[in-house]
């Protein structure tokens, strides 16, 4: 009797010394998937045209990604651009809007100056993004702006939602001073479970 016990307490031991994924059976748990559908833009950066202003796709990294097709700025001048898109995600999971990036061009003489404001928000949620960043002249190639969320903001769980993504280009001084927005790129979410 006390050999059988013996065994069992160490079979209990190594039991426990074994991580619960390597007991658990089937295929390892997948990555939750995240849908993008673009609903509107408006505004004078994104002028309606022959081809749609704006497009919105979700990349293999699970990075939302807009681009932006005519969003040019020439100085004494701005322009905005109001995108909203419906993002779905897998039932039980919830995401995390990550930092933000912007990629534009700017074409600056020695007094230009470029400004670019980016706000972004859940539907029925105060801002959780908001950046405000300034190019000088003189100035002649691609400009990146950067920014973390300002508060954590979880997207509603395991539903689409609707998110807004409102950005504004302002150029000074003349004519020949030009900024142009290319990009806006949420970066690959955190997730969680409801």
């Amino acid at each position: 009797m006390p050999r059988a016990r013996n065994v069992l307490l160490m079979a209990v031991g190594i039991a426990l010394l074994i991580p619960l994924g390597a007991m658990a059976v089937g295929a390892p748990e997948r990555r939750p998937d995240r849908t993008v559908a673009l609903l509107s833009a408006n505004g004078s950066g994104c002028p309606r045209g022959s081809t749609p202003p704006v497009a919105a796709i979700v990349q293999p990294t699970g990075a939302i990604t807009v681009r932006y097709r005519n969003f040019v700025v020439s100085g004494g001048d701005y322009r905005t651009c109001l995108v909203v898109v419906n993002v779905a995600t897998t039932a039980g999971w919830t995401w995390l809007i990550p930092a933000v990036e912007n990629r534009a061009w700017a074409k600056l003489g020695a007094s230009g100056t470029a400004r670019l404001a980016t706000s972004m928000w859940f539907t029925g949620f105060e801002s959780t993004v908001q950046d405000d960043k300034q190019v000088a002249g003189p100035f002649d190639n691609y400009w990146v702006t950067s920014v973390a969320r300002k508060q954590p903001a979880w997207a509603p769980c395991g539903k689409s939602v609707n998110l807004t993504i409102a950005e504004t280009v302002r150029v000074t001084e003349a004519s020949s001073d030009t900024a142009s927005l290319l990009t806006t790129t949420l970066d690959p979410p955190s997730w969680r479970r409801c």
